[in-house]
């Protein structure tokens, strides 16, 4: 059973897996705090006697930021794999995620997805208990469920996930917050063999000879690169598709979003809801007379 009530700052530890603080994330929450207050509590389990952070570590770094004392927190009881899976729950509402970043936390969340419900494994049920027609089965497969909590269609879940799962933890990190860093690029590395994709990748960002091939030209990787780059919508696109998307919005009854939404997915809706609350804030900033 969930509890909600304040807790000491102090009294939080962060897990050691968690993902680094974003400055800049940090910052925008820390303004967004100040002036409207901690809109979404942070989610901290018991370990120890300890209190264990899951989900929240930047609003606790930007509590932390400006001096505060308690935080509100909703204490449950997880045990690690269920802990960790919202921790990853949370990184993947996140629309700052790097593409690494993205498909080694996918590629995790569905290890752990399937570690508590083998019954979804592909051809699982081929070997145990096969299903009546009509008859649901036990719990969704991870594609739907990854989807529905955290607002990518299936077939991103699959995508970032086969790239987690087929790229060796060297490569991704050789690749990682550099110019190489997009979803094609991954998709070429994931083709290859764990050697080789090593090798691609050192090839790629430094030059000169490798084990397994010529020098490749550097000119073409950054214009493949640049390309990827382009296909991102214009400032203009964007501005008109914000005001389409605000009118639609608008349109929409509070009272019917929640009630429409299953209790299970009102954790991930209300972080994404408080990520867009701070996106907004900086554009109304950003575009005041």
């Amino acid at each position: 059973m969930a509890v909600v009530r304040y807790l000491p700052v102090d009294k939080i530890r962060r897990r050691s897996d968690a993902r680094p603080l974003e400055e800049a994330t940090v910052a925008s929450l820390a303004d967004s705090i100040k002036e409207i207050g901690l809109r979404c509590p942070i989610n901290v389990r018991l370990v120890d006697g300890q209190y264990e952070l899951i989900a929240g570590s930047h609003r606790l770094a930007a509590c932390e930021r400006l001096g505060e004392t308690e935080i509100l927190v909703t204490e449950v009881v997880e045990d690690d794999l269920h802990a960790e899976l919202a921790m990853i729950d949370e990184n993947l509402c996140r629309a700052e995620l790097s593409p690494v970043d993205r498909a080694t936390q996918t590629a995790r969340r569905k290890a752990i997805y399937e570690e508590l419900h083998p019954e979804t494994k592909l051809g699982e049920n081929q070997h145990t208990r096969v299903r009546q027609v009509g008859e649901p089965s036990a719990s969704q497969r991870f594609t739907a469920d990854t989807a529905a909590r955290t607002g990518q269609s299936e077939r991103s879940v699959q995508r970032d996930a086969e790239r987690g799962e087929k790229i060796i933890p060297e490569a991704m990190q050789l690749v990682k917050g550099t110019e190489l860093e997009s979803g094609a690029y991954l998709d070429r590395l994931k083709g290859l063999s764990p050697n080789d994709q090593v090798a691609a990748a050192k090839r790629d960002l430094y030059g000169g000879p490798t084990d397994s091939g010529p020098v490749r030209d550097r000119d073409a990787i950054a214009a493949r690169v640049k390309s990827v780059a382009a296909t991102s919508p214009r400032p203009a696109k964007q501005h008109q598709h914000l005001v389409a998307l605000l009118d639609e919005i608008s349109a929409m009854r509070a009272a019917d979003i929640i009630s429409a939404c299953p209790a299970r997915e009102r954790a991930a809706l209300c972080t994404r809801l408080s990520h867009l609350i701070n996106a907004f804030q900086q554009i109304m900033e950003g575009v005041a007379p």
